[in-house]
Formats: C-alpha cells, sequence, structure tokens
C-alpha cells in the first residue's frame, strides 16, 4: 500500500492525493464468497474506509490514518463512489474491517446515498465475521436507519439533560475510556444502545459513547464521539485539548472488534 504522509504534513482539510490508492492484493469485483478474515499468510489485516457524500471533509483520511498506525497496522483502502473500490458487496471479499468515519447531520439522507445491495452486503459481511467501526456518523448509521447492524435507531447525545452540548458546534467533552476521563472532541455525537453492548466509554450522563455489539458471527464497534481527532481538527475549530491525543483510548475497542 502506498504509505501514508506524517499526519504533521496535512491538515484535516488537505486533500491527500495519491494515499491509498493500489488495490489489495487478491480482492476482486467478481462474485466470489465474501471472506472475512485475512489469511495466515496475507499480512497486514486489510480495512476499506468509506470516503464520499455520507461522510465529513477529512473525516475519512485522518480515520484511515489511525487504523494504519501502530499497533493496529493495517493494510487500508478508500471505498466510495470515486474510489478504487465501488460501493458494491463483492468489495468486501477478503476484508477484515468495514470502517464508517464520520458524516454530516442527515441520517435519512446519508443511508439513502448507499446502494440497497451494498446496505445489504455490510449486513451478511458482518453476519459472516466480518468487522464494522463506525464513528459519530458511522455509530448512526449501525442502527436500523442505515445497516441494520444494531436493532434499534441510533440517537444523537446532544440535549440529553445534564449533558453540556446543545447544539451542533463542535466541542470538546468529558468522556471516560474505561476508567481514563478524557476531553474527547464531539459534534453532534451518538448516544449507543444499551441494549447488547459492552462498554467501553461514557459521556458524563453515564451515557454509552463507545462500544462492542455481537451481529451474527461478526463483530460491531461504535464509536459516538471523535477520538481519532488529532491536533488539525482542534485548531480548524479554535478548540482547545487540554490532555493531548485520545486515538490510543480507543485502540481496545477496536482490538477487540478484530480479534
Amino acid at each position: 500500500m502506498t504509505a501514508f504522509e506524517s499526519p504533521s504534513a496535512w491538515t484535516r482539510r488537505s486533500v491527500l492525493a495519491g494515499l491509498l490508492t493500489a488495490p489489495f492484493v487478491g480482492l476482486v469485483n467478481g462474485c466470489a464468497p465474501i471472506s472475512t478474515k485475512h489469511s495466515e499468510t496475507s499480512g497486514a489485516r486489510k480495512a476499506l474506509v468509506y470516503r464520499g457524500p455520507a461522510g465529513c471533509e477529512g473525516c475519512a483520511e485522518t480515520l484511515a490514518e489511525r487504523l494504519s498506525q501502530s499497533p493496529l497496522g493495517m493494510d487500508v483502502a478508500f471505498i466510495g463512489p470515486d474510489e478504487k473500490f465501488p460501493l458494491e458487496a463483492s468489495a468486501l471479499s477478503g476484508v477484515a474491517l468495514y470502517a464508517q468515519p464520520g458524516g454530516g447531520d442527515d441520517i435519512p439522507a446519508a443511508a439513502q446515498s448507499f446502494p440497497s445491495d451494498f446496505i445489504r452486503g455490510v449486513a451478511d459481511f458482518v453476519m459472516a465475521g466480518g468487522s464494522y467501526l463506525g464513528v459519530c456518523m458511522g455509530a448512526y448509521l449501525a442502527g436500523t436507519e442505515g445497516f441494520g447492524l444494531v436493532n434499534e435507531p441510533v440517537e444523537g447525545q446532544a440535549n440529553v439533560p445534564g449533558f453540556p452540548v446543545t447544539d451542533s458546534t463542535a466541542q470538546v467533552v468529558a468522556v471516560t475510556w474505561d476508567e481514563t476521563s478524557r476531553w474527547t472532541y464531539f459534534q453532534e455525537g451518538a448516544r449507543l444502545p444499551k441494549e447488547g453492548a459492552e462498554a467501553y466509554a461514557h459521556y458524563e450522563t453515564g451515557d454509552i459513547a463507545a462500544a462492542y455489539y455481537r451481529f451474527g458471527e461478526g463483530s460491531v464497534g461504535l464509536i459516538g464521539p471523535h477520538p481519532e481527532a488529532d491536533k488539525t481538527w482542534f485548531d480548524d475549530d479554535d478548540l482547545v485539548d487540554p490532555d493531548g491525543d485520545d486515538w490510543k483510548y480507543a485502540i481496545p475497542l477496536v482490538e477487540r472488534i478484530l480479534s
């Protein structure tokens, strides 16, 4: 795969030309059955990160960068309407993880932007043993309005009684990851369902901010806020991050869904 640039070499709103354009070895667009786990000889686990109209500017690139870094070290490519890998179920063959990054605030419109065959393909992929990672909009789309990986709509955390955010502006909020409290980037983040959840993080209200779920033979990891946000996100929104980068606190959840 093409190597990522150092995070210091680009910003959230920059265009990352040439990243993640090389095809996976053995990944085809034919009718081969979906394979959800990498083979012992395939090297790095393969991940597809959605990039398209249902995502926000820079969100796909940041998430892809994080997944490619140590300790995850995944072999990452983009999937989307204008990407090397199209929104077709067959593109998921041989992939360990499908990742849906953050996006806008219109969940039904985002869901409708995906071909119906691909929506069913993602559900089949996870059902058969694949892994899904959804961050912010990606968490909303895991609900019944999207891929149907959890059995209820995923609601928002803003305006919940006792929560400090009441609008759609970007904020820094308190999130407890396991037993560690961190100030984490938040913008219209999801409040995750309790049913079936193995919680990895909570908002200060006690609502679930990050969790693991089972779907068939597969695994679903959902994150409401943005622990993947790097310094450029905070700079772009004139926010101060009091305690630094949060991604390492989300890694145990990603490793859990990949195990």
